[in-house]
């Protein structure tokens, strides 16, 4: 191995926007267990690169619903920005979806307001 590649295979993780486009990469030693991941026992490779696919296909494993790991992790990550109130989302963008405190409508995208977490209907009642 080249000292460039041996290099790359021990970078940390790190998440870029190139373009239009969110790119995630670390070094693929990284998923060598116990040292990066305490949780795993120190792992003996017969094929590293083989562990790699293997670890790839979990990540883009669909569940019954069409969810994958990485997927999740999105939607986690994305629902945690809303809830530290990102700067990037208008204000006038609904953040969660659940119940209307004012018109009881279920599962509906609700914004925040004076009165509670309300639909868009009733947000621009409220607001006029």
């Amino acid at each position: 191995m080249d000292m460039d590649a041996e290099k790359n295979a021990e970078s940390p993780l790190r998440v870029n926007v190139e373009g239009e486009e969110l790119v995630i990469r670390m070094g693929i030693n990284r998923l060598d267990g116990n040292d990066a991941h305490p949780e795993l026992p120190a792992l003996i490779f017969e094929d590293r690169k083989q562990w790699v696919q293997d670890v790839i296909r979990e990540l883009e494993n669909g569940d019954e619903v069409g969810g994958t790991p990485l997927i999740y992790m999105l939607d986690k990550c994305m629902r945690e920005a809303l809830e530290q109130g990102s700067t990037g989302v208008a204000e006038h963008s609904p953040t969660h979806i659940g119940d209307c405190e004012s018109c009881y409508d279920m599962c509906v995208p609700l914004m925040h307001s004076k009165l509670g977490q309300v639909c868009g209907a009733c947000f621009e009642t409220i607001s006029a």
